[in-house]
């Protein structure tokens, strides 16, 4: 069967459906459809913000490019052609309504908490602007040239085509990342695909002993350092180089460490592993010499009773026996007094609470990452248009493009954002 549009949109993801809603806004005569392998829109944004659907995030748009991590540059002419401001305005046109949670790094979410809301309407908005959905159609290939997408079913003659097929994690949503894989065959320069905001894999031991102890708004300080040296301590490594410095809530697992501050500091190590370090401040708000006088406050007490109020009790004592493994063993760190505690010892224990390192050994796979880093690399695209430098008539919006940014709603604002730009630009080189 042959189908002919004016404009093709593979994948019905935020950017596909952003893409054919703002391609309609500009040209209302236009035939626009998305295909896509799903019988739904929507499928991974379902998922989004645990359900909630954490959308953007309401700071100023120009701090946004602090918070991405790839090809930020890349994004100017599309972050500010449809910029946070934007989409919160859309989503209210559309009749939703949101909430700013201020503190929790002014994430912007669904205020009903429902992201099942939000693909409901977005199909309601699809149908009244006459977009044709092709549901449950997997493409098998695309004659860029000619402009054909052939699925298992259909061939779709179109002169505009919008590729915002996205990653490749979470392929039960139908991002498997095939469509980078034909491209790749056509010229197109694809950035190898690593996870993206993942949890990580640890080397040392002890982070394993505490699986589901989580602790709140902890700072990990990601470095790099020279592949031979990476055995020794970082404070001794004069070569190291600091990546990043972050903030938030820290979860403990059985192969690691998982919660978003990991999972943006996953993002600055995916392509590095083995060259990177975490120094971890479990009590960011706490000076050393306010340490010093909580474990001191009652010196008739132990170290573990003085400090209680600070942790969670299985990783405050397994924190001590890291330091017992680690003194001259003149110190029980469970059972002494604090009073007796020396200089030394304290150092021990102050470098085990506010600058302990952990070795990231590996990231988790790419299926189980929150997005993909990498993608069609930005060299091949027009970032003012997001037309391809290759072929003409080709567009790319979302997931799929080499770009990706740390948690905070700022993924899904580039989704948008992209397929907002790429959307207008097909459609007004239809006039």
């Amino acid at each position: 069967m042959l189908k002919n549009y004016d404009i093709a949109i593979l994948g019905a993801g935020p950017a596909g459906i952003m893409a054919a809603l703002s391609a309609r806004k500009v040209n209302n005569q236009a035939d626009i459809c998305i295909i896509d392998s799903n019988s739904n829109i929507g499928n991974k944004l379902r998922i989004t913000g645990g359900g909630r659907c954490n959308f953007t995030n309401n700071k100023d748009i120009s701090s946004f490019f602090d918070n991405i991590v790839r090809n930020k540059k890349f994004l100017y002419s599309s972050l500010y052609s449809f910029s946070n401001e934007d989409l919160k305005e859309f989503i209210r046109k559309i009749g939703l309504d949101y909430i700013v949670e201020d503190d929790n790094d002014n994430k912007v979410y669904l205020k009903s908490g429902k992201s099942m809301d939000l693909i409901e309407v977005l199909n309601l908005e699809l149908r009244k602007s006459n977009i044709d959905y092709i549901g449950k159609s997997k493409v098998v290939d695309i004659d860029l040239k000619e402009k054909k997408i052939i699925s298992d079913d259909l061939i779709i003659k179109s002169d505009r085509i919008i590729i915002a097929s996205g990653g490749s994690s979470y392929p039960q949503t139908g991002s498997d990342g095939s469509i980078k894989k034909m491209l790749s065959k056509k010229g197109y320069s694809i950035i190898e695909e690593v996870p993206a905001l993942a949890p990580m894999n640890i080397k040392e031991s002890w982070v394993k002993d505490i699986p589901g102890i989580s602790l709140q708004n902890v700072f990990v300080t990601v470095s790099k350092v020279g592949v031979k040296n990476k055995t020794c301590s970082r404070s001794n490594n004069q070569k190291s180089k600091k990546l990043a410095e972050l903030h938030g809530d820290m979860l403990f697992t059985h192969k690691g460490i998982g919660g978003p501050a990991v999972l943006k500091a996953s993002s600055y190590i995916n392509r590095n592993i083995e060259e990177s370090v975490l120094e971890i401040d479990f009590i960011a708000d706490i000076a050393k010499d306010e340490l010093f006088d909580i474990v001191k406050s009652n010196p008739k007490k132990t170290i573990l009773s003085n400090l209680k109020e600070l942790f969670p009790n299985n990783f405050l004592k397994r924190i001590l026996e890291k330091c017992n493994e680690e003194s001259d063993g003149k110190f029980d760190f469970i059972n002494d007094y604090s009073a007796n505690i020396s200089n030394k010892n304290f150092e021990i224990l102050y470098k085990s609470l506010k600058k302990a390192e952990l070795t990231p050994t590996s990231l988790a796979d790419l299926e189980r990452a929150t997005i993909t880093s990498g993608g069609i690399d930005v060299k091949n695209i027009d970032s003012s248009s997001l037309e391809s430098v290759i072929d003409s008539g080709i567009y790319f919006a979302g997931e799929v493009i080499d770009v990706d940014a740390l948690t905070g709603g700022y993924n899904l604002q580039i989704a948008f954002s992209t397929g907002y730009l790429a959307g207008m630009s097909a459609a007004e080189s239809l006039k």
